[in-house]
């Protein structure tokens, strides 16, 4: 139906992301993800080349939309830094924009969820429509009972708390939520249009709309799911030998997850929010902060990364 849009495979993909492994659950009855993930250390640091590496190619794949991508590639990149400094400079960037991308490509690469729209990309339709979500991604399966068709609203937070981050992205999850026949409007009237070709949109305008008849003859339910980043400082500490650093730092990561997972599953109950699915990606930083910043002004001037 839709593609994806980012230009790394899995492939590439894992070797710059290693999940780690969990037996955690969330208090859901629908599919979802709660993964985490870490970088490579080198030095007694998380290294970020491989990862600005990654976000650099897909830049203009996530600030733009499938339309202005196609209609001048070689340009996409240059017309994303545009849109990025275009949004800053106005006040509307809340500093959070990392975060934004690395949702992006983590829901396209690791759950195969095509993004149909970022409020990125609508700066750059007629009317410079708001959009409540950092982005709304597509995503179908099937289980016994029947497909499942769902828009993921995606919120990313990037703070060295995580404790902190989680609950201010369910802060940002439950606002969106309220707003979301809004969003939804976006998606479902010419606005979109703009952003795909007339004969996708409709497709998945048919796909994301209620049709009672239809969908309980054919046992299709068409929902809503929620995408969250999480960003946080993990300090690591260093041991005599940087392989034992890196493999004790994967044992203090491993350690905090069970933690991590009730937090979320108390501010699911909280919510009322079990009917839901949950598509939820955890990356430690070295000093979330700074790097953000750090990371973002590299990506903007189009530079090769430097520490």
């Amino acid at each position: 139906m839709l593609s994806n849009t980012v230009k790394n495979s899995k492939i590439e993909f894992d070797k710059v992301f290693l999940e780690i492994e969990h037996s955690e659950k969330l208090v859901v009855g629908n599919e979802n993800d709660l993964k985490f993930f870490m970088l490579d250390i080198q030095n007694n640091k998380y290294c970020y080349y491989s990862m600005f590496s990654i976000l650099k190619k897909n830049l203009g794949r996530y600030a733009l939309s499938r339309k202005e991508f196609d209609r001048d590639p070689e340009m996409a990149i240059s017309k994303a830094i545009s849109r990025f400094h275009e949004v800053v400079n106005a006040g509307n960037g809340a500093g959070g924009e990392l975060g934004e991308l690395l949702l992006y490509m983590f829901l396209e690469t690791v759950l195969g969820a095509p993004k149909l729209l970022s409020k990125m990309e609508l700066k750059g339709t007629r009317n410079q429509y708001n959009y409540n979500s950092d982005a709304a991604h597509f995503y179908t399966f099937k289980t016994e009972s029947g497909q499942h068709n769902q828009i993921i609203l995606c919120e990313s937070k990037l703070m060295g708390n995580y404790k902190n981050a989680i609950k201010n992205a369910f802060k940002s999850l439950k606002t969106s939520l309220e707003n979301r026949d809004y969003d939804f409007s976006l998606i479902s009237t010419e606005i979109f249009k703009e952003t795909l070709t007339e004969e996708g949109a409709d497709e998945i305008i048919n796909a994301i709309l209620p049709d009672v008849t239809n969908d309980y003859k054919n046992h299709i339910i068409k929902e809503t799911a929620a995408g969250i980043f999480i960003g946080y400082n993990q300090p690591i500490e260093v041991k005599d030998d940087t392989i034992r650093t890196r493999e004790e730092n994967l044992i203090k990561i491993q350690g905090i997850i069970p933690e991590i997972a009730k937090l979320i599953n108390e501010e699911i109950e909280i919510a009322q929010l079990q009917g839901m699915s949950f598509y939820i990606y955890f990356l430690p930083f070295n000093k979330v902060d700074d790097d953000r910043v750090r990371i973002m002004e590299q990506l903007l001037i189009n530079s090769e990364y430097k520490e």
